[in-house]
């Protein structure tokens, strides 16, 4: 399963909408995405001020806990222990920036790897 995302046009993608995968995401809230969509650059960076779906990356990340399909996810995303089921059953319900904190959370609790800085 591919987590392809509709990246919305703004200056980091030079004004163009981007098909990418999330490559990596750093503690600073940088991410790092692989273009899919054969645009250049094929690799670029969105910051904590650009506008990410995170909507759509969610849900696709929850699909693939459920299915336990995690080679599409980014390291930052991969779970080191099981999700407890309230959380994948209640997260889609919540508004984004409640979803954030949760997977925030999560980190916290040891579910997910630590973020690292950017290189």
């Amino acid at each position: 399963m591919s987590l392809i995302l509709t990246i919305p046009a703004q200056p980091a993608t030079q004004m163009m909408e981007r098909q990418a995968a999330l490559f990596a995401c750093y503690k600073d809230g940088s991410l790092l995405l692989d273009s899919l969509d054969y645009k250049k650059p094929a690799r670029f960076t969105l910051t904590q001020s650009d506008v990410f779906p995170w909507d759509e990356f969610i849900g696709k990340m929850l699909y693939a806990w459920q299915l336990g399909d995690y080679r599409d996810l980014p390291q930052q995303f991969r779970p080191q222990k099981r999700i407890p089921q309230f959380v994948l059953d209640g997260l889609p319900q919540e508004p984004t920036a409640i979803k954030l904190k949760i997977l925030a959370t999560l980190r916290q609790q040891g579910y997910f790897p630590a973020l690292t800085s950017h290189k």
